[in-house]
Order: structure tokens, then sequence, then C-alpha cells
């Protein structure tokens, strides 16, 4: 596929007339929702940086140990969970389960959904408050649909939206190969009714009934889209728009960090400095059960001779005793580490795959749950990826990841996207002007 011959949508910045183009007298609060990881928060960062250059006072919510970066990047912060409680659900064995995933996240959220509620209604009353909230920031829909206050609602990845005509894939749900539209939207709807919506309306009806809502039903599936305005945080290339998505939702491309200007932790830059181009190793920055995909990720590199970088906050999943092909880093700037790097073997999340695709650097992907595996599923599409499931026999993650780097195809395909990730305005430009387009406040 050619630089040239990428589908694409592009989109127009909003017009000095728009209700929001100029900031009001009365200044009011851009309040961010922003719930995961590090790959889910920090698109919300730089999209808060757009507004906040645009005049407009942001406030970004998210875990407690986000803090310090939010504020590094000129924003206000507030805490919408305690490092304590981030731990608890991190540590959860049945987090990255691809049965029982959601329903875990969801037991952690549902505990303190009436909190974050009372918290950000407080925040509200202040002063006049646009909502950007995250898929899992379910606290702005009910905002807004109880106090009117506008909201955007922002989906990172493709797998957020419910789509019969382009379906996500999903590990432990298969859909065979001709299957007539009205089959997958019926199977659709069960998953919809029996796995989701049994798992999330009891609490969040419980809440709405407290603050005097009706209740409601396919919560994840059309509830949660704010009807004001659904961006999806992706070019139309990655996935593009269906018939069957939110009528007013629109792709903006990835809003990533600007070009990091730090520098790699000496001792990393040395080891890189040392040899040949290493591959690097993250199973993500929420993933503390992650010791048998590092296992499994070095000793394919091992067999292959080539030197591996290993990423993760959490130093016990890694062996105690390295080869010297290999380095630990607890943290590296991915932006800066890619651009060094031979190749990624990652989890998929869609922040670590935007990058590396920015970096035009082959992938091997080996997704658990939630987004990954669909977004491992368009990037091999794409031909820039590879994907092996985490219980791949070793044989496999070696001749995946040795045919990535022997192939002149995927270097090709990888070199073209990283000349289309290039062009063309940033995402967080065009998500920050259909923000302040599309909504008004009063």
């Amino acid at each position: 596929m050619s630089a040239s011959s990428v589908p694409s949508r592009s989109l127009q910045p909003a017009t000095a007339q728009s209700p929001l183009a100029q900031p009001p007298a009365v200044q009011p609060r851009i309040l961010i929702l922003a719930v995961g990881s590090a790959g889910d928060v920090y698109p919300f960062i730089v999209i808060g940086q757009a507004l906040r250059a645009r005049g407009f006072e942001v406030t970004l919510m998210a875990s407690a140990n986000f803090e310090e970066r939010v504020q590094r990047a000129g924003l206000q912060f507030i805490s919408g969970l305690s490092q304590q409680e981030l731990d608890a659900g991190i540590r959860d064995p049945d987090l990255w389960d691809p049965v029982k995933g959601f329903a875990t996240i969801w037991k952690h959220m549902a505990r303190h959904l009436p909190a974050a509620y009372s918290q950000q209604l407080a925040l509200v009353r202040e002063k006049p408050t646009l909502i950007v909230a995250s898929t899992l920031g379910l606290t702005g829909r009910l905002l807004q649909e109880a106090h009117g206050v506008p909201l955007v609602t922002v989906h990172l990845a493709p797998s957020c939206l419910f789509s019969a005509d382009d379906t996500a894939v999903r590990r432990g749900l298969h859909w065979p190969r001709g299957w007539p539209r009205w089959a997958v939207r019926l199977t659709l709807g069960l998953v919809d009714r029996l796995m989701v919506d049994a798992v999330v309306r009891p609490a969040l009806n419980g809440l709405r009934a407290n603050i005097g809502l009706a209740p409601v039903r396919r919560v994840m599936s059309e509830w949660l889209h704010s009807p004001q305005q659904v961006v999806c945080a992706w070019p139309a290339w990655f996935a593009a728009p269906q018939a069957d998505w939110p009528p007013n939702a629109v792709c903006a491309g990835f809003p990533r960090m600007p070009a990091s200007t730090a520098e790699l932790d000496p001792a990393l830059q040395r080891f890189i400095d040392d040899g040949e181009a290493p591959i690097v190793i993250t199973p993500g920055s929420a993933m503390a059960h992650g010791s048998d995909f590092i296992a499994r990720a070095l000793a394919a590199a091992m067999a292959l001779e080539l030197r591996a970088v290993v990423v993760t906050p959490y130093r016990e999943q890694v062996p105690a005793d390295l080869p010297a092909t290999v380095h630990y880093a607890a943290y590296a700037p991915f932006d800066v580490l890619s651009r060094q790097a031979a190749a990624f073997v990652h989890h998929g999340g869609i922040g670590t795959s935007a990058t590396v695709l920015a970096a035009g650097k082959p992938q091997l992907i080996v997704p658990f749950a939630f987004d990954q595996p669909d977004n491992a599923a368009r990037l091999t599409r794409l031909g820039v990826a590879a994907t092996v499931l985490p219980d791949s026999a070793p044989a496999v993650w070696q001749q995946q990841l040795g045919g990535l780097l022997d192939d002149p195809a995927v270097a090709k395909a990888c070199a073209t996207f990283a000349t289309v990730m290039a062009s063309g305005p940033a995402a967080a430009d065009t998500i920050a002007e259909l923000v302040l387009g599309t909504v008004s406040l009063s």
C-alpha cells in the first residue's frame, strides 16, 4: 500500500463562529475524565494541552500516579483514584483474563462510582463546565443527563464501538467467515445483554435511581455515547466509519504526545549504543502478571541472537539475572526508545501501537484482553505487525518475530505508515476543535 492510496477522512477545524471558538467572558472549566493506564491517559493529556492553548482552563481527572505528568503538561489535576486503589486493581489476577477482565474492571470501578459522581458534581456547580470523557468516564454521561452538562465522548480504540459492519476481534469470541449481518447483530446483542449489561447495569442503575434518573440498558453499546459529539481518536485508515456507529462519531487521528526532547536514561542509552539495535519487550504499564510474557519474548530474542530491552514498572516480573544482551528499565519514553529499536514486542495497547507505528518499526503483538486483540488484528492487516497468543509455543514467538524482521514487505509497510502518521494536522488539535465547535456552555 502506498501512502497516496491510504484512505482517509479529512476534517476541517471549526470556524471562528463556533460557540467556543474563542474563550467566553466567563471562563469555563473543561473537565477531562481519563480512566485507565498510561496508554489511556496520555492521549487526554495532549488533548488537554491543545484545549489549554486555546485559552481554556483544563482540569484532568485520572488516577493519582499521573499527577506529576499532568501538572508538567500545564494542566490542573484532580485524583479520581488513589495509588493504593489503583494498585489493588492492577494486582487483581483476573484483570487481564479475556473472559473475566471486563467484570474485574467494573468491580473496581463500581465501588468508586458514587464518590466520583459527587466529586465531579461539586466541580460542575462551581462554574460552567464542559466534560470530555473517555469510554469508561461514565459519570460524565450521568452529569450530562442529570444536569445538562455538555459532554464529548472520546473513544481511543475501535473496539469501543459495537459494530456488526466492522466487528471487533475479541479473545474468546470468534466470528465465522461469511456470517450474515443479521446474525452478527443478533450475537452482538446477546453479548451486550448477557455479558456486558448484566455486569454494569446493577450498580449503574442503582446510582441513577439515587440521583433521580430512570434505569438504562445497552449501557456500553449505546448509552455511554454522548448525543452531542463522539470522537473516534484514530484515523479512518485504521478503522473506517461504519453505518452502525453513533451518527455523530468522527474519526480524528491518534492524539499522540509531542516528540519528546527527553533523553533516555544514560545506562539504557549506553546499552543501545554498544551494539545492534535491540528489540523492546513490554507487557504494558498496567500489567503486573507478565512474567510468562517476558520469559517467552526473551527466549525468542535469544534464539534469534537479538539484544533486548525489557520495560515494565514491575521488576519482579523480570528474571533476576539477565545476560549482557538484555537491559531492564522501569520506564522509558517510547517515542524516543522506538526510534532506536529494531522492533517492539508488546501487548497491543493503542498508545504503544500508535507510537511504534509512527516510528516505522515492526510490532509483534501479544494481546491479552480488551481492545488489544482488535488493535493487533488491524495492525496485522496493515502489514506492520504479527500476532501471537500469550500461550503460544516459544517456537511460534521466535518464528513470528524473525519473520517480521526479515520481511522487506513489513519494512516497506512500516515506512509507509510512518510517513502517513507524520503528515496532516495534529490529531489533538483536530479533537480540540471538535470539542469546542460542537458543544456550548451556558
